[in-house]
């Protein structure tokens, strides 16, 4: 059963580690760090493919699904997709395009100069720097902010009556 659950969730995990792969190159060539469509969608699609593999692995086992094993198949899209992320942003930012790194410093100011507040005057918080501790505590952060959903899901379509025929 694991292995059937495992086998999908890592072709939805691949395809949702190829879209993201595709996002960070047009964003690398057109220079479009900053597009509200394409940085609202890397919060979105994870979601999408996750939920899709919790169903297909529902309906790979003909609904008789555990909690743990949708909850799987869930975890392993959204890691296959973050690791992918983490990895490509930077290497983009660190090696391939380094002025890229300027241009989103230059955003992060303008964001917190907007945003003045009794917090962002005391220095609490930090410009980034996009080495590699921020990339791996991004990847674990969003690991688990986006297992939420999963859970949730998990719990919705494990409990779901099965339907004999």
């Amino acid at each position: 059963m694991d292995k059937t659950i495992k086998r999908n969730s890592f072709i939805l995990g691949t395809i949702g580690a190829l879209i993201t792969l595709a996002i960070y190159l047009y964003m690398w060539q057109a220079q479009d760090y900053l597009n509200p469509l394409l940085n609202t969608s890397i919060y979105i699609y994870p979601i999408l493919i996750g939920v899709i593999a919790q169903v297909w692995s529902r309906l790979a086992l003909k609904g008789n699904v555990s909690f743990k094993q949708v909850v799987l198949a869930y975890f392993i899209c959204i890691i296959m997709i973050f690791i992918t992320e983490s990895v490509t942003y930077y290497i983009l930012l660190n090696h391939v395009d380094t002025d890229a790194k300027q241009i989103l410093l230059d955003a992060w100011r303008g964001i917190t100069e907007k945003g003045q507040n009794s917090l962002a005057k005391s220095d609490v918080f930090k410009a980034p720097t996009y080495s590699l501790s921020e990339f791996a505590l991004g990847f674990a952060t969003k690991t688990l902010m986006f297992t939420v959903p999963g859970l949730i899901t998990g719990l919705i379509i494990s409990k779901i009556p099965q339907v004999n025929k």
